[in-house]
């Protein structure tokens, strides 16, 4: 039975691909051995780089996910939070901004292609998968770019999270319902007492009934002050969702970062 012209190109790529790995084999980004897995897998980093990346290390504030001593009481946050008007209830990370973590990071914003953040958006929600999942949402949005940011970006870090975590929570992921409104000059760029203040206004809901009585996940790549994200989720409370929480692939606890 002969087969497919689809079934066929299916095959020529994977042969492709094949052929492409042993001539070039893909290696980790992080350690630079040689991958023991096909490149084509759901994570781009060797076995022993994603456990570290994925490792779970010390107790964290459920308000802001930073990591805290292990007699810490967080009802009211921690020593990074507390005193700050935080809008979203809580926030989920892979892990600290630093070392390993910061260094897939920045080669993955960075690269012309997408598979590295895409690869650290599996093993966040691999991680915290069960943390998510308790959190009941019912839809994940994506903190935006605004449009001209978009034009000389490769992607938006944010989307490419969002829709990995969208596809294990099996929740819908809403890219278009907010958008940047304003453009901001970079957070790194602002003191931190002024960071807050950079982000007002900048954001706006194009549908505000879809998202009405609704439990609302924000994905963004990083939390540091929280400004961002709380801006989004006081126009998200603002527009008729219930309650907000946050994921992100890392939490920077150095504000010059």
């Amino acid at each position: 039975m002969p087969l497919s012209a689809q079934t066929l190109l299916k095959s020529l790529a994977a042969t492709a691909e094949n052929l492409l790995d042993f001539a070039i084999p893909p290696y980790c980004p992080l350690c630079r051995d040689v991958l023991a897995q096909p490149a084509g897998t759901a994570v781009c980093y060797c076995l022993a780089c994603s456990q570290r990346l994925a490792e779970q290390t010390g107790d964290r504030c459920q308000r802001c996910s930073a990591v805290v001593g292990p007699w810490s009481s967080t009802q009211q946050g921690c020593v990074h939070c507390r005193g700050r008007t935080l809008r979203f209830r809580s926030a989920v990370c892979l892990g600290m901004y630093s070392e390993d973590l910061r260094r897939a990071l920045l080669s993955a914003k960075w690269s012309f292609s997408s598979v590295q953040i895409q690869s650290l958006a599996r093993l966040l929600a691999q991680r915290c998968e069960p943390q998510l999942r308790a959190l009941q949402v019912d839809r994940i949005i994506p903190i935006p770019q605004h449009w001209r940011q978009r034009l000389w970006r490769h992607f938006n870090p944010a989307w490419l999270v969002a829709e990995q975590l969208a596809g294990v929570l099996k929740v819908p992921c809403d890219i278009h319902i907010l958008r940047k409104s304003r453009r901001t000059r970079p957070q790194k760029r602002v003191s931190v007492t002024r960071r807050f203040e950079n982000q007002k206004r900048s954001y706006s809901i194009r549908d505000a009934a879809v998202i009405r009585g609704e439990r609302i996940l924000i994905v963004d790549d990083v939390l540091t002050t929280g400004a961002t994200c709380s801006e989004v989720a006081a126009v998200l409370l603002q527009a008729g969702a219930v309650e907000c929480h946050v994921a992100v692939i890392a939490r920077v606890l150095d504000h010059s970062a």
